[in-house]
Parts: structure tokens; C-alpha cells; sequence
């Protein structure tokens, strides 16, 4: 390896580690920054070669294992460094964007199953629900709080009955929870990936604009197989095709959610509306689960109107 090579991947060696140690130990921001500590690894594969950046990846685990401990050295090679590895081999093949997303969501996910069974094995602890150990101490520190402050029993027996159904929908629904972050995994990583490359001189195929995704027909008829495995469900009790019918629904709502909130953007800068005001709206439809539902049926009726070609193309002719 080149001097270059050996200097950059120590760099980028030392950029992962602290990474994912920030990730870790965090809160709330720590979540964001997750999603970056593949980078460092693509840009290796990009820059030099796949040896470098597995080199990078065994140092970044030393580092790791040296300030954190082991397991959490484990979860950085895991977690990050699979997907890291896997986009780059990917990115540099120069496959098609649907191609990279496909592959590099597989690996993510494959990455998150392995290291579940391998905290499983060790530790017998799921590293991938030890947030939802953190909510559950938060719903009994919430109770405890209201029970001090004098709330009506009734009312905090419901509170505690509307909390605990949530907690228990997301446990039930933990596999499309699964894929969808490894989905979203793989698209900030070749995102931000782009972005940092194109102002080295790299050119990758960039992501079509925001305002014009939309999905295929398919998407509609799977999430109404999982609305039909709950009919299913109520009328013969059947617990796993509740679990089915729920991931089903929960993954294809959350794609319809954001091809609805697709439409709007486009018709933001159709008018040319200041991006600031999307957010604001997007971040409106997030906290309000009414505009959350009607968004999502505005997504579905996409998939059969295509409203961008009914309103906004007839106005720009006329």
C-alpha cells in the first residue's frame, strides 16, 4: 500500500471509531451520527481499495474495543463497517442507484440480524431492542411522576394503557422496523456519500429530486394484503398473521407517508415556496397523527391519479 493509502486509512480509521463512540454515548444526537460512521469505510473503497478499507475497519474495531469494550467494538464492525464495505464494492462497480439501495439494504439488514443473534449468543441481550428497554423505564418514570403530581387514578390507568399498547405495537412490529432503518441506512450513507465526493471530484449518480418519488402499483396491493391478514385476524384470532398483517401495513405506511409528503414538496417548489415551510410542514404531519393518516391516503391515491400530471402539468400549458 502507498503512503497515501496508509495515511488516509488511519485517518479514517480514527473518524469511524470516534463515530460510533459519539453514536453511542450520545443521547438523541447520537442517533443521527450513527447513520454517518459507515462513511469513512465507503470513501476508502472509493479512494484507495477494499483492503485499505477493511485494514481501516480492523483498527477501528481495536480503538473501539480499547475505550468501550469489546462487544461494543463488535457492533461497530457489525452494524457499520458490513454496510461501509458493501457500498463501496457497490458504488465503485458503478451499479444503478435501485441496484445499490437493493444490495446495500440487504447487507444492513443481514449486518443487524447478525449482530441480534451474536448479543443473543454472548450476552443474552438483543442490542437492537436496548432502546426499547430505555422507553420502558421512561413510561414507569413518567407514571411515577404523574401518580406524585395527584393525577386521577382513571386517568393515569388509561395513560398507562395507551403507553404500554404502543410500547407492545413496537415490539410486535420490530421487523419492518428493521428493514425500513436498514433502507434508510443505505440511503443517508449514498446521500451524504455523494454529496462529500462530487466536492472531491468524484462523480456518482445522484438520487432522483425528493418532489418526484412515487411508487408502482405493487406497493398499493402489498399493503392491502396486510390489511386483509388483520380482517383475517379479527375474525379467527390468529397471532401470527397479526404480526404479519401489522408489519406489512406499518412498512408500506410509513412509503406511502413519505411519497404524500413527496407530493407536497413538489407542490412547494411548484409555487416556489420557501423549503423552510416544508419542513415546518413535514414536521406539523410527524406530530399530528391525523395529517400523518391523511398524508399517507394522498400517497396511496398517487399510486392510481398522479396528481403531479393532473393539476400541475395542465396549469404550466396553460
Amino acid at each position: 500500500m502507498s503512503t497515501k493509502s496508509i495515511v488516509e486509512g488511519a485517518f479514517l480509521s480514527a473518524i469511524t471509531a470516534l463515530l460510533f463512540l459519539a453514536s453511542f454515548y450520545i443521547p438523541l444526537l447520537g442517533t443521527l451520527i450513527s447513520f454517518l460512521c459507515p462513511l469513512p469505510i465507503i470513501i476508502l473503497c472509493l479512494r484507495h481499495n477494499v483492503k485499505v478499507a477493511l485494514l481501516a475497519l480492523f483498527i477501528s474495531f481495536f480503538l473501539v474495543t480499547l475505550v468501550a469494550g469489546p462487544f461494543q467494538g463488535l457492533i461497530a464492525v457489525l452494524g457499520f463497517g458490513i454496510l461501509g464495505i458493501t457500498l463501496g464494492i457497490v458504488i465503485k462497480k458503478k451499479l444503478s442507484i435501485l441496484e445499490i439501495l437493493l444490495i446495500g439494504s440487504f447487507a444492513s439488514f443481514i449486518a443487524k440480524i447478525l449482530l441480534m443473534f451474536i448479543g443473543l449468543w454472548l450476552m443474552g441481550v438483543n442490542p437492537l431492542l436496548l432502546g426499547l428497554e430505555q422507553i420502558d423505564q421512561g413510561i414507569n418514570q413518567s407514571l411515577n411522576f404523574y401518580q406524585n403530581m395527584g393525577i386521577n387514578p382513571e386517568q393515569l390507568e388509561t395513560y398507562k394503557n395507551s403507553l404500554l399498547q404502543s410500547l407492545e405495537l413496537i415490539k410486535i412490529a420490530f421487523p419492518a422496523m428493521l428493514i425500513l432503518s436498514s433502507v434508510f441506512d443505505t440511503i443517508i450513507n449514498y446521500w451524504v456519500t455523494e454529496r462529500i465526493l462530487k466536492r472531491l471530484g468524484y462523480s456518482m449518480e445522484p438520487f432522483t429530486p425528493f418532489h418526484q418519488w412515487r411508487v408502482g402499483h405493487s406497493f398499493f396491493w402489498s399493503y392491502l394484503l396486510g390489511m386483509f391478514l388483520l380482517i383475517i385476524n379479527t375474525k379467527y384470532n390468529l397471532p401470527v398473521l397479526q404480526r404479519i398483517g401489522v408489519n406489512i401495513q406499518l412498512l408500506f405506511s410509513i412509503i406511502f407517508l413519505i411519497t404524500g409528503l413527496a407530493l407536497i414538496a413538489h407542490l412547494f417548489q411548484y409555487y416556489k415556496i420557501k423549503p423552510f415551510f416544508f419542513w415546518v410542514t413535514c414536521g406539523i404531519v410527524f406530530i399530528q397523527p391525523l395529517l400523518s393518516l391523511l398524508v399517507t391516503w394522498i400517497g396511496i391515491l398517487d399510486v392510481w391519479i398522479d396528481f403531479r400530471r393532473l393539476f400541475f402539468t395542465e396549469k404550466r400549458n396553460d
